[in-house]
């Protein structure tokens, strides 16, 4: 059984933690060198980092607990108002992330936090939600086609030396 709850500034501490650590289990192995991964992970998932970012009103986090564990399992945020280049629409939201610690996945898990995402999106009357995911990550494109997205374009992120290709997908949340 699990329990997926808004997070709030208490959560700051857990959601640095699973953030290095999903971000690890999902992408570590696409880095030539881990030097440049840690390094990112230390900078983007720092507790000062994400204090800020729980605080902005823009950003809404989700955490997920197993009933049976007391640490977290994953975590999610949406971005408000946040265009893309990809969507002529400006009342656009970003899904920024969705992760699981690796053993969770393919339990149902990741599909009701996307659902909880969707509804606060629309509840908060957005008209489309974009996100972008490694072009290598099949099963994540998939995942997303499979809950309505379509590829919008594409596009590249750079950390440290390292560039990584992206899909940007998007997908209808209501009527315009």
């Amino acid at each position: 059984m699990n329990h997926i709850r808004r997070a709030t500034i208490k959560d700051v501490t857990q959601i640095s933690y699973l953030g290095k650590k999903t971000f690890d289990q999902s992408y570590g192995n696409f880095f030539n060198d881990r030097a440049t991964l840690v390094k990112y992970l230390d900078r983007s998932f720092s507790i000062n980092k994400i204090t800020n970012s729980v605080q902005n009103p823009e950003n809404l986090y989700w955490i997920v607990n197993d009933t049976k564990t007391p640490m977290p399992i994953g975590y999610a945020k949406l971005k408000l108002k946040s265009s893309s280049e990809f969507i002529e629409n400006q009342n656009v939201c970003k899904l920024q992330r969705i992760y699981l610690l690796q053993g969770y996945e393919a339990r149902g898990i990741g599909s009701k936090l996307h659902e909880c995402i969707v509804e606060t999106a629309i509840d908060n009357g957005y008209d489309y939600m974009w996100l972008s995911t490694l072009k290598e990550k099949e099963q994540a494109t998939n995942f997303y086609k499979n809950k309505g997205y379509v590829i919008a374009g594409e596009h590249d992120f750079t950390i440290g030396d390292e560039t990584f290709e992206f899909w940007a997908m998007k997908t209808k949340l209501r009527s315009e």
